[in-house]
């Protein structure tokens, strides 16, 4: 479980949400340091926003999908804020209720709850990047999927896919598998498995690389994570050093290389 040092909490009411300020030993990478966090919707179909709260331009978007029963996102929180701080409105779609919210029901869960955020909280044009672990991670590439053929969904630069599965134990029905050569061929992809993942394995995601041929192989890289700290299927939702190298820092890479 992720630990939090929380040395410092400022809450100010702003508009629908509150700003937080939370001090980690890290200065801000962008604007003062406040993040606003606004809650869209209820329930499967909410979705939460947090961004840098001393603007109210449309700022740079990032979708963040969690993992299967993560609904309160508390271990990804040192990593959500780490984007926000960069600059992002990070979009978080809750997307089930529980555990028994059935697998093939979240996709249209997680896109209620996008549209939403994004109907409060509108983003920059061509700036998106959708990341998502575990059954997160085929909900990512399900977006891009989705918002090349929606006007109402902006689309994806960027995929970021972290150790991704979709075969949820108990229920005969598994999350929705994306289609890889369904993905815009202006696509950067980048996917990675996990070396110790006993949950999902490293095939779904090579499986995922392997698919989306017509993506040029500049922009498709399947990584094979071996660090042991973080090659587990929990991997993602640590923050010590060894996640902000496998993950924070990557995905970091791929933003800035999609918005270049």
């Amino acid at each position: 479980m992720v630990i939090f040092a929380v040395l410092l909490v400022v809450v100010v009411v702003v508009g629908a949400g509150l700003a937080l300020t939370f001090g980690d030993g890290n200065p801000p990478a962008t604007g003062s340091g406040k993040l606003e966090r606004l809650t869209i919707g209820r329930g499967a179909r909410g979705a939460t926003i947090v961004r840098p709260a001393d603007t109210d331009r449309p700022l740079p978007g990032v979708i963040f999908l969690h993992g299967w029963r993560q609904t309160e996102t508390s271990d990804y929180r040192a990593w959500i804020e780490h984007l926000a701080r960069r600059g992002n409105a990070v979009v978080v779609p809750r997307y089930q209720d529980s555990l028994r919210t059935p697998p093939d029901r979240v996709l249209e869960n997680a896109l209620a709850g996008i549209r939403a955020a994004f109907a409060e909280s509108p983003v920059e044009p061509e700036s998106l990047v959708v990341a998502g672990h575990s059954a997160g991670g085929l909900m990512a590439a399900d977006y891009a999927v989705a918002a090349a053929s929606s006007p109402a969904l902006p689309d994806a630069r960027a995929l970021f896919i972290v150790y991704p599965g979709g075969v949820i134990r108990g229920f005969p029905r598994p999350v929705p598998a994306p289609d890889p050569s369904a993905l815009p061929t202006d696509t950067h992809l980048l996917v990675l498995a996990g070396a110790e993942d006993r949950v999902v394995g490293e095939a779904p995601a090579a499986e995922l690389v392997a698919g989306a041929t017509q993506i040029p192989s500049d922009r498709r890289r399947l990584v094979h994570v071996t660090d042991p700290s973080v090659d587990d299927h929990r991997g993602p939702e640590r923050r010590g050093p060894a996640a902000r190298a496998a993950f924070w820092s990557r995905l970091d890479q791929l933003i800035a290389a999609s918005r270049g």
